[in-house]
């Protein structure tokens, strides 16, 4: 039994109501990695009109005291590499307990997020698009909190090493950016 997964697959699908959702395998080496990670593919629809992705299994690899987290990944349109992108933060988040993430983490790619984007890195932050209620997952014996994975450039995690996740933030809602365009500009 995963606790964990169940728990949050059903925050989803309330959510979520709707939308089409399925399970996606993540790569094999992250399988390997975070023993249980699946995937959830969201689709548009009438709660939020991009796809969504969100890690299960981390949670159930690595909780602490009922305590634990997954990640979520906004895209405009569906792609295999948003999975993968996803599957990299879970296997960094569950490999050793200094290497977990909470907000302000930066997890590299390794790449681009998409082809052209200068974005090689995802920035590990509150939910924004969701709203506050979709960042805590309650059930008797447990607690998810669901962060969100949001594509940025090299300059703008030097940015948010230096002025701090806030300060990033604050600029991305000043300059009224589109968080979901694979192509948009740094903002540093």
């Amino acid at each position: 039994m995963r606790p964990g997964a169940e728990a949050v697959g059903r925050h989803l699908s309330q959510w979520f109501g709707g939308h089409p959702m399925f399970s996606v395998d993540p790569p094999a080496d992250a399988a390997d990695r975070v023993p249980g990670l699946e995937v959830i593919e969201i689709g548009s629809g009438p709660v939020l009109d991009l796809v969504t992705y969100v890690t299960l299994g981390c949670w159930d690899a690595v909780q602490a005291q009922g305590s634990g987290t997954e990640f979520v990944l906004t895209a405009r349109t569906p792609d295999p590499v948003h999975v993968d992108s996803a599957s990299i933060a879970a296997v960094a988040h569950c490999g050793t307990p200094e290497g977990r993430l909470d907000r302000g983490s930066v997890v590299p790619l390794g790449r681009g997020w998409l082809p052209g984007s200068v974005c090689d890195r995802l920035l590990v932050t509150l939910p924004y698009p969701y709203g506050p209620e979709f960042e805590f997952c309650r059930w008797r014996g447990g607690t998810a909190r669901l962060l969100w994975l949001l594509p940025i450039s090299a300059a703008e995690g030097q940015f948010i090493a230096g002025e701090g996740v806030e300060a990033f933030e604050a600029r991305l809602e000043k300059l009224g950016v589109s968080f979901a365009d694979p192509v948009r500009p740094s903002v540093v």
